[in-house]
């Protein structure tokens, strides 16, 4: 076993199944706070897309490819990145005409792009347009450190996968489960990467409550959008009225809809429409940090899906 796979067994396990379900998406936002996990995650799924002896998913790290891949001698897998302080249309432009190119040694090309909050606005909306419309069999990987850098609409168009902690304070794990959370529970909160500030007076019941709520009303934004809005004002803001409340309940939210996002892609159903929902629950988070009310931007949302329902 790679240390990669020690330290991300659940993604390394996640990203190995699609590969041998055949369920590979176009392209995926790699997030991790440990840039050098990052990359080693990244080049850990490139080789096991190009691998020649692969198992169950998992790429051998041995084989030509393999090897080549590791050098970045390996010509159907670029890997784009800089050292300057942003990633700009100059250097993204030759990179999506190379991958318009096909294949030299497979079927297929993979495209890397390191550092990926460095992109400028001009570089994230050219990029996005290739991640919309790609040339061939084309799989495109962003690495990241913060993913609040990266534009909605590239947010929207990709597999987001976070990459778990591996310094996660065990004490604070075990004082949860002393105050009565259940492992399910911590692991939501580990997904959702809510820290131990935000949970320290967060009494296991009331989180119980709030993640039910959020989950009704999460559905209710998906099936009847207008009782969702209604519910805001009726409901939610008058049970989730304090800051912190609000800040777990947007990072839980982002946490249900990329899942759902993630969902879509690898099925292939309602993924135009999932992906318009998510740039707009990305923009009301924006509105709500930007200081406008809890109420206002919840109901934004719930407007939003509105329409997008209509649409479909």
């Amino acid at each position: 076993m790679t240390a990669i796979e020690q330290l991300q067994p659940q993604l390394t396990t996640q990203l190995a199944q699609t590969i041998v379900r055949q369920q590979v998406a176009h392209a995926y936002l790699m997030v991790g706070e440990d840039q050098s996990q990052t990359v080693q995650l990244g080049l850990w799924f490139i080789q096991a897309l190009f691998c020649q002896d692969l198992h169950a998913g998992y790429p051998c790290k041995k084989c030509n490819h393999c090897r080549r891949i590791a050098q970045n001698n390996f010509p159907d897998v670029l890997w784009l990145t800089t050292t300057k302080a942003s990633l700009g249309v100059d250097e993204v432009r030759p990179a999506k005409l190379e991958m318009e190119q096909s294949g030299l040694e497979s079927s297929h090309r993979a495209l890397v792009v390191q550092a990926a909050e460095k992109l400028t606005n001009a570089s994230a909306n050219s990029l996005l347009k290739f991640l919309e419309d790609p040339t061939g069999q084309v799989v495109t990987v962003l690495l990241a450190t913060n993913s609040t850098m990266i534009l909605p609409t590239i947010l929207s168009r990709v597999q987001i996968l976070r990459l778990a902690n591996n310094v996660v304070d065990q004490t604070w794990q075990a004082q949860l489960q002393k105050e009565g959370y259940s492992t399910q529970d911590i692991q939501i909160l580990a997904a959702a990467h809510l820290d131990n500030d935000l949970t320290a007076n967060l009494a296991a019941t009331e989180f119980d409550q709030l993640k039910k709520l959020l989950q009704h009303w999460f559905d209710l934004l998906w099936q009847q959008p207008q009782l969702a809005f209604v519910e805001v004002g009726a409901k939610i803001n008058k049970q989730v009225n304090q800051r912190p409340q609000q800040k777990i309940w947007w990072c839980l939210l982002e946490h249900l809809f990329s899942q759902a996002l993630n969902q879509a892609a690898m099925q292939q159903t309602q993924l135009a429409q999932t992906q318009s929902a998510v740039e707009y629950f990305l923009q009301a988070k924006t509105y709500w940090k930007s200081n406008v009310s809890f109420e206002n931007s919840l109901e934004y949302l719930a407007l939003s899906m509105e329409a997008i329902l209509q649409r479909s």
